[in-house]
Formats: C-alpha cells, structure tokens, sequence
C-alpha cells in the first residue's frame, strides 16, 4: 500500500505559497489529507488516515477540521489563483466566473445544517446539504473556488450564522471575488439565479453575464409584452439561421435568432433564442451584452458545462459528499479540502502538459482526465516510498530489487 510521508518533490511548487495561512502542526494535516484525497477511493477521515505515515491518529485529523484557526475560502481563493496566474496569457483575456449548486443525501440528523431537500438526480424527497458551487474557467481549464453551505433559517440561527438565500450567497462571491484586471469577466449560471440580486451584484462589479430565461418569463420588445418560451419558439421559426458553435468538447449545429428588449428586474438585455439540430426545445439565453454576437453567447454559455464536470469528478473520484462529521466547521473544511485535491490535481496536469512541449500559447488547453491524474500522483508517491526505502536498506539486493521496480 502506498503511504503518505512527505510532499513529493513535484508538488512541492502548488504546497509553498499556501502553507504559510497554517500554523505549523496544522500544516502537516493541510497537505497530508489534501494528498490523501488526490489518491483514495473514498474521503472519510478513517479512510485517509490510513494513507498518512505516522502515528498521528484519525481524531486528530477530525480536531483539525473544526478546531484549527484557517479560513477555508481565503486558503481556496488563493489557490485559484496561483494556478490562474501559471495560465495567463496577454493573447487570452476572457475569464468565465461560473456558479451552480449541487446535493449531497445524509442520513445522520444531528448533523449541522441538515434539512429536508428534493433530490433532483433522484427525483426523491430526503436529508442532506445543499451547497453553492463556483469555479473559474479560462483557456478551457477549470479551477474551483468557493464552495458554500446552504443553512436554512432555523439552522443558521443555531449555529450563530447570517441567514443569506442561494442566490445572496452567489451575489457575496461575486462581490468579494478578486481576480486579475486585464481580464474581461463573464458570469455563467442557470435560470435560478437570473435574479436583480445576482445581476445587480454583475453591474457593481461591470461584468457581463449569461443566464438562462425560463419560458413563462415576460419580454417586452417595444411596447408588446411575450412570454419567452412562446416567443422564442415564432422567432426561430420567422428568422432562425444555422450556425456551427463549439462547445467544450465538440462541434454541434444550433438555429439561433436574437432579440433586444426588456425583461423586469434586468433592464434592457439581448436574448438569443437557440434550437440545437435534431431537438423540439428552444432556449433563452439573457445576457446584458447587447453587442455580443449570437454565435459568441451560444459558445460562451456552453462553458457553463464545466462546473457540471468539476462537480461529476468531485463526487465520482474526490469523495465530495462523503464526510461524516458533525459540526458545520467540520463539513465546509471537507468541501474546501476536495476543492484544493481538484486544483492539485489541475496543477498536476498543467505540469505534466508542458512537460510534453506542448504550446505554452494554445488557446485551449486540453488536460488529461480526473482518473488518469490520480494515477499521476500515485506513481509519484510510489516513486518517494521506493526512495525511502533505499535510502535506510542497508541490503544490497533489496537496493537492486527497489531500483528494477522504480525504473518500471
């Protein structure tokens, strides 16, 4: 079994600008549990402790989840953006600011801030959490950064917390986001968060966005009132056009046609109504860049798939949902720790690509897949627990054994 006893020589570079938020023995679980996550099946606190060297205990590893003195979103944010600034590029200056939400189903009921919720990926009523994603994607790579429990009213009164609606909670990370000036900004999200509350919070900070409209929602093109769904379904219909738009991955064909009118609540806003080839539904993407063409909207709203992946491989490779602590210190310090095993995960690709020669300068960069990043940072685990292994063997055939297995 591979074990955890230092940080690899390669990692090194993502750990240094970040362990100076920690006091020292809280830096060892920081780093170690991070690690642990990159590489484990599962992300409950007995499982990774298992993979620590050491005879440092798994309730210690839980101690420092509620009791250590950090702040998780200014350890995560800073993160971000070490690996935003690696990835600058003054030919590259659009930066998609994405936000969406996610569920996670628990059974235990003295946990902090657990409440009655409808799973959508279930279709059932149960108990869980409801948490704000938010993640940044530039030059096709995704970074995470910030992830936000959903507290209801009652709970947030418990736990001594200000009560803010998904949608406050999605304004406050726009608000308090600090991100490089020469990039231009646009903010992605789905239809419940085209609110005055969300938008507002785009204007102060003068970034555009692209939401989705939902099909009862009134538009106002000169003095006639139409509801979207409606509307977008006659215009298409009168003067769609073809066009070929990429997408994160792939190239599909879309009827588009826009609209500039006024929505309440919004102001003045272009609509582009969007038919995908082979399927009945139009869609009305809202935006206040009233220059922006259609076929730009369309690719720049397909961007939002992203934060659907990031929050896929979270659950399906980082264990995102699988704490089992109890206070809400201790669940917010888990997500955080997910978050930062992801970006680790995306430093690993970045370095592993341009190891490659690939261009420095390509527009997109195309990094390997979650799974095959995990096996990166196993293999380099795997290279350090061979080295210190000869590095205290005093037996000569162990030392040529060891050096066969490393070389292979």
């Amino acid at each position: 079994m591979i074990t955890i006893g230092t940080i690899p020589k390669k990692l090194q570079r993502f750990f240094k600008p970040i362990l100076e938020q920690f006091s020292k023995p809280a830096r060892y679980h920081f780093w170690a549990l991070v690690i642990a996550i990159t590489v484990s099946h599962g992300a409950t606190i007995d499982r990774l402790s298992k993979a620590l060297r050491g005879s440092t205990h798994r309730t210690n590893h839980g101690e420092f989840l509620w009791r250590s003195v950090w702040d998780e979103s200014v350890v995560m944010q800073q993160i971000a953006l070490d690996l935003l600034r690696s990835l600058l590029s003054k030919r590259h200056k659009d930066l998609f600011f994405i936000i969406d939400e996610t569920q996670t189903l628990k059974r235990a009921r003295k946990m902090a801030a657990v409440g009655k919720l409808f799973h959508h990926a279930t279709g059932k009523y149960g108990t869980g959490h409801t948490m704000l994603k938010v993640c940044l994607h530039y030059r096709g790579v995704t970074i995470p950064w910030a992830s936000c429990i959903y507290v209801k009213r009652e709970d947030a009164k418990e736990l001594g917390l200000p009560f803010r609606k998904l949608t406050e909670l999605a304004a406050q990370t726009i608000c308090t986001a600090t991100l490089p000036q020469q990039l231009r900004v646009t903010v992605l999200f789905d239809a419940y968060y085209l609110c005055p509350t969300v938008v507002n919070a785009c204007q102060q900070r003068r970034w555009h966005y692209i939401g989705v409209g939902k099909s009862n929602r009134w538009f106002t093109v000169g003095s006639v009132k139409h509801k979207l769904g409606k509307y977008g379904r006659n215009v298409l219909c009168r003067s769609g056009r073809w066009y070929t738009v990429g997408g994160l991955r792939t190239t599909k064909t879309y009827c588009l046609a826009e609209r500039v009118g006024f929505i309440k609540g919004l102001g003045t806003v272009k609509v582009v109504f969007s038919r995908r080839r082979g399927q009945k539904d139009n869609v009305a993407l809202i935006t206040d860049d009233v220059t922006a063409s259609m076929k730009t909207i369309v690719a720049n709203y397909l961007k939002r798939w992203s934060i659907e992946m990031l929050i896929k491989d979270e659950k399906q490779y980082l264990g995102l949902g699988d704490y089992r602590v109890l206070r809400y210190q201790a669940v917010a310090r888990h997500l955080c720790l997910v978050d930062c095993a992801y970006a680790c995960l995306t430093h690993v690709g970045i370095q592993a690509q341009r190891a490659q020669g690939q261009a420095k300068k390509a527009k997109v960069l195309r990094l390997e897949p979650v799974s095959k990043l995990k096996q990166r940072v196993s293999q380099m685990l795997w290279q350090e627990n061979v080295k210190d292994v000869i590095k205290y063997a005093h037996e000569k055939p162990v030392i040529r054994r060891l050096e066969r297995l490393l070389a292979a």
